[in-house]
């Protein structure tokens, strides 16, 4: 059975790249706001980077910093997009 071990380095990548990856796909969904991008991105962030770590621990081995950044990013998107799915939240256009 694989292990995941945190480091303080990684996790502090995760967060940062996951909150970058929440307001970049927050603004161009037309987000549910500020603090909530960056906490889905942040949440996604840290989810997808566990994720990839307990199962395909080689993208680590081999890409390490670029990887997870990568890694971050992309499930920062997945969960910023999966929330506006389910809610259904979308910003009122104003009408003319």
């Amino acid at each position: 059975m694989a292990s995941v071990t945190l480091v303080l380095n990684d996790v502090a990548l995760w967060i940062i790249g996951g909150a970058i990856a929440g307001l970049v796909v927050g603004r161009l969904m037309r987000g549910g706001g500020f603090f909530v991008d960056v906490l889905l991105g942040i949440v996604g962030a840290v989810i997808a980077n566990v994720i990839v770590a307990y199962f395909a621990s080689s993208i680590f081995a081999r890409y390490q910093f670029w990887g997870e950044l990568v890694v971050a990013v992309l499930g920062a998107i997945v969960l910023v997009v999966l929330e506006r799915l389910v809610t259904g939240r979308r910003r009122a256009t104003p009408t003319a």
